[in-house]
């Protein structure tokens, strides 16, 4: 993924943009959803395989 496609897919999501983002009510952004969409969009960025096992860690809330 490069920059101008993250800044793209953030200001999707920015947006509210409840499309694949699950929905609460008709019209509403899931914000869980959204905020792990965000992540997975920033990961995909980052393309660092340690980094990203970290962060799914932490998500998942494994301890060392």
């Amino acid at each position: 993924m490069d920059r101008e496609r993250l800044l793209e897919n953030l200001r999707w999501l920015a947006q509210g943009n409840p499309q694949y983002a699950g929905t609460d009510e008709e019209g509403q952004q899931n914000v869980v959803v959204a905020h792990l969409m965000a992540d997975d969009f920033l990961l995909s960025y980052i393309d660092d395989r340690e980094i990203t096992e970290l962060f799914n860690s932490i998500r998942r809330g494994d301890s060392s």
